[in-house]
């Protein structure tokens, strides 16, 4: 039985052996291949040179060096560790290179640690973490904590996440302009960046605050913000939406404020015309192949095709209250195809737009207050009554030109359209 045994545990520790070994040439093959993807990714902008690659059994002492758009060269050491059940790498900065030496004054190397965790079919996850950072010079202090950044890949690179957090961060200028933030999340999805970057990515702050002298604090609060990206049938869309509980600015407070916006009906071999002559633009830049004015002409052809591809801007929401009453609006903005045949680089016969907004009279004196209050130095605001009469007094004088439409309840309406090229205000003709 203990002969067995014993037969049974050297099979077990050779079977073990081989598969290490067989991970570890593996593992090279698959950090090879990673890098080759990355380069076919982006190659204008990301290049990834492999410098050294030393495997042996159970880890490999690896160096890159890594250039992005065509700058000095960042050198990397990657330990790796290699197993049957997975394999983990922690990457550094290599000690002898010149960012590296930069990097140690402000901070220790040994701090500035990314693990990378992957499965054999070439999936990873890696995460970075810093809890403390401060820096001081002449020109200001910066101050953070909790910071801490992960991300997820395919094989591939074509899917991943991507999570980013901040607890605190303080920067103050040498002039005392100071910036908070307080409890920050940014998060992504990407579902597919091969061609047209497709995907969603949501922001979380729950504080931003802006310290100047002599002028009043200007703070946010509770800032969500949603993006999206879909690709439908060959047409490539846009969603962003951002809601702000709440703004401190000039001495007023509003809140609850929302904004949608859609951007639609863009071809999506538009965009990857675009995309490409935007790589080839790239290219000639970083190469210095052409002439800022060469590169020039040549944008302004890409601004004229995406003007003639019959884009359309629909703003979903524009909402904004405060004590007194609050603003509604929506509206379209489209650009019509065949822009282009005109003569001109752009016609308004072109455009068809409308937006509707309204307006309760407590809000806008609020705005109109607001706008007087920004332009005031050290907080010496003019008496709110009477800046108060001054905007029933602005309101009384756009109702009368027409440009506002008085409602029942204390409230304006403004209703505007332009369809190739006849323009209406509040239901009136101008030209």
């Amino acid at each position: 039985m203990k002969k067995i045994l014993s037969i049974l545990m050297v099979l077990t520790i050779v079977v073990l052996f081989v598969l290490t070994w067989y991970c570890s040439r593996q593992t090279e093959q698959l950090f090879t291949d990673r890098i080759t993807a990355i380069n076919q990714s982006s190659p204008e902008l990301v290049k990834v040179e492999l410098i050294n690659y030393q495997r042996n059994l159970f880890s490999a002492a690896v160096e890159t060096a890594v250039r992005v758009s065509g700058e000095e060269e960042v050198r990397l050491n990657h330990q790796i560790r290699h197993f049957v059940w997975g394999v983990k790498m922690v990457t550094t900065l290599a000690p002898d290179s010149a960012l590296a030496r930069e990097v140690a004054t402000l901070i220790p190397l040994e701090q500035l640690k990314l693990t990378t965790d992957f499965s054999l079919l070439g999936a990873s996850k890696s995460r970075f973490i810093l809890p403390q950072f401060q820096f001081k010079d002449e020109r200001g202090r910066l101050e953070m904590t909790g910071f801490s950044a992960g991300w997820d890949l395919s094989s591939d690179l074509s899917m991943g996440n991507f999570v980013c957090l901040l607890d605190n961060l303080r920067l103050q200028q040498a002039d005392q302009v100071e910036l908070n933030l307080a409890n920050l999340k940014m998060s992504s999805q990407i579902t597919d960046v091969q061609e047209i970057p497709l995907g969603s990515g949501t922001l979380q702050l729950e504080k931003l605050q802006l310290t100047r002298p002599e002028h009043a604090d200007i703070e946010f609060h509770d800032i969500q913000y949603l993006g999206q990206t879909d690709l439908n049938q060959e047409v490539f869309s846009g969603t962003a939406e951002l809601h702000i509980g709440q703004l401190v600015l000039a001495g007023e407070t509003l809140s609850h404020g929302h904004l949608k916006l859609i951007l639609s009906g863009i071809d999506a071999d538009l965009i990857r015309s675009i995309q490409q002559t935007g790589q080839q633009l790239q290219r000639q830049a970083l190469k210095q192949q052409s002439s800022p004015i060469e590169l020039q002409l040549q944008l302004l052809g890409l601004y004229a095709e995406l003007l003639n591809s019959g884009i359309t801007l629909t703003l979903e929401e524009l909402s904004l209250t405060e004590d007194n009453g609050g603003i509604n609006g929506t509206g379209m903005l489209s650009l019509l195809n065949g822009s282009a045949a005109s003569h001109s680089f752009f016609s308004l016969g072109n455009i068809n737009a409308t937006f509707q907004l309204g307006i309760d009279q407590g809000a806008f004196v609020t705005g109109y207050r607001l706008f007087n209050n920004l332009q005031s130095v050290e907080e010496n605001y003019q008496n709110p009554a009477v800046l108060a009469e001054q905007a029933e007094q602005l309101a009384g004088g756009l109702v009368q030109k027409g440009i506002f439409v008085r409602e029942d309840g204390a409230k304006y309406r403004v209703d505007f359209s332009w369809i190739e090229g006849q323009g209406e205000l509040n239901g009136e003709p101008f030209h």
